[in-house]
């Protein structure tokens, strides 16, 4: 979850009000018909591209779409919401409860077609935690604070018994980090964390455990393949300065686990990572927000508004941000631990306008940020000094306008990208070695995974510039209900395709496009 984690929880916590008819909710039913690739066939590109068909697809989604969630925007998936707020024996104490279980049909149907294929893996009905919480506030009194509206600090201690994902580091959702991929084979991990939360300022420190196989170098040291506690550390606060300046910080300390690679001396050997993020936002008319994955989960109705259709007066918001993270992996030049560092940054521009809503978005992720849950360009290892990497860099724009005679929302946004890459030495076929660029791009599907996928262009080619735009026209059927078309066109001239006899090549026309309709709901 981002590191303002503790913000969204005391603003979400806040009210007490009585639970709704239905303990679903953030529920997301949808319907796609549609070709990511309508230029190329099944098996001819990597990732494939069968026919149009009624399915999701993780080319619908471009590299700049859905940079602030976890989502792809296709999902079939509902949040079961258990939830409870309790009368406190004493003034001002205020204790909850929320049991949250996602319901996920992809992941259903993939369990299922999986185990029906290998028998290897037992099917979970597509069930699965994703942040039930217990939690105990302390009300004090009312705070006028910098912005007047005499709130009353909270001070929370909030407890994950099973998954704490949604309690992370970091702000915008593709920039976060210390979550579930921090703790190296660790089926879940619970958490917890105290917060403290006033008119103009938060803080918040937590603590997450996991546990994981325990690998030594030595076949006879009695840790070995044990069952051993990782820990993780995380803290931060922000204030508003003034009342349109918001300056945040946030840090933390994760042993990961140890390496299970048994070359040079490295086996055995504690990753452990620590890191900071830092944001500046400057805002009138549009207040900051957290992304919608990392909020605590609480059924009292009210969460999922529908579109408001009135104009918008003038409002304008401005974020950067910045992060820096640095962990122990393999060196491949020398076979021996060391410490390698990432990067990642991002300036995010929001503007309303009446009818018009505009984004502008910068964004730049270093090989060894991309590759940190991995972890590593390659399993457990560093970057090698002998190896040229560059990291990924694109810039987006957007608007979009309101119709509401029509209820209907047109829009369009492009994108340019320099993915990610490496230079390695690979081998051709005739058996010689040469220079080739590995393309890092990170892809996440509607199962909510992500993935960083690796592809190499031939030897000798450059790493190009990506350009992509996208048409939307969106029709509101009810408050929640529409309907989407969209029209999607990209210039790659980074596409590779599947070759048996002679190893991946280029695919023969750069040029993708894409249409898809989608019927949604979200109730």
């Amino acid at each position: 979850m981002s590191a303002r984690l503790a913000f969204a929880a005391v603003v979400l916590l806040a009210a007490a009000t009585p639970a709704v008819a239905s303990d679903f909710m953030d529920t997301t039913l949808t319907f796609v018909a549609g070709d990511d690739n309508v230029r190329a066939g099944a098996g001819e590109t990597i990732p494939s591209s069968p026919r149009m068909d009624f399915r999701p697809r993780q080319g619908n989604s471009l590299f700049f779409e859905n940079y602030n969630t976890r989502n792809t925007g296709e999902e079939t998936r509902g949040e079961l919401c258990l939830y409870k707020e309790f009368a406190g024996y004493y003034a001002g104490v205020v204790p909850e409860a929320s049991m949250v279980l996602q319901w996920d049909d992809n992941r259903m149907a993939r369990d299922t077609e999986q185990y029906q294929t290998t028998s290897n893996r037992k099917t979970y009905a597509g069930l699965k935690d994703d942040g039930s919480y217990l939690a105990i506030h302390f009300d004090g009194a009312a705070d006028p604070g910098v912005d007047g509206k005499g709130k009353p600090p909270r001070f929370s201690v909030i407890l994950f018994p099973f998954d704490s994902d949604r309690f992370r580091l970091g702000y915008s959702w593709e920039l976060t980090w210390g979550g579930r991929g921090s703790f190296l084979l660790a089926n879940y991990v619970p958490g917890a964390m105290v917060a403290y939360k006033s008119a103009n300022w938060y803080s918040f420190l937590g603590g997450k455990t996991a546990r994981t196989q325990w690998f030594t170098a030595s076949e006879t040291d009695i840790h070995r393949d044990e069952s051993e506690t990782i820990y993780g550390v995380l803290g931060g606060g922000g204030v508003h300065v003034i009342p349109n300046l918001l300056l945040e910080l946030s840090g933390g300390y994760f042993d990961k686990g140890t390496i299970p690679i048994e070359t040079g001396t490295v086996q055995g050997t504690w990753i452990r990572q620590f890191g900071a993020s830092t944001q500046i936002t400057w805002h009138d008319g549009i207040e900051p927000k957290v992304p919608v994955d990392t909020k605590l989960l609480r059924n009292v109705g009210g969460d999922l508004r529908p579109r408001d259709w009135k104009p918008k007066a003038f409002g304008y918001l401005i974020s950067l941000e910045a992060t820096v993270t640095s962990q122990e992996l393999e060196s491949y030049d020398t076979h021996n631990a060391t410490r390698e560092t990432g990067y990642a940054g991002d300036i995010n521009t929001a503007v309303q306008d009446g009818r018009f809503t505009y984004n502008l978005d910068f964004v730049t992720r270093s090989v060894q940020f991309l590759v940190q849950d991995t972890p590593g360009i390659f399993p457990y290892g560093a970057v090698s000094k002998e190896m040229d990497i560059t990291p990924e860099f694109f810039a987006s724009a957007g608007m979009d306008y309101t119709m509401p005679d029509w209820r209907f929302v047109p829009g369009v946004s492009f994108g340019v990208q320099r993915p990610a890459s490496a230079l390695v030495q690979t081998r051709q076929a005739d058996g010689t070695r040469a220079p080739a660029n590995i393309v890092l791009r990170k892809t996440k599907n509607v199962l909510g995974e992500t993935q960083v996928f690796p592809s190499t262009l031939p030897a000798g080619d450059d790493v190009a510039l990506i350009y992509a735009g996208k048409l939307y026209l969106r029709e509101y059927l009810s408050d929640l209900v529409n309907v989407v078309a969209q029209v999607q066109l990209s210039y790659d001239l980074n596409q590779v395709t599947n070759d048996p006899d002679s190893g991946a090549r280029k695919f023969d026309s750069p040029l993708v496009l894409g249409i898809n309709v989608l019927a949604q709901a979200k109730f």
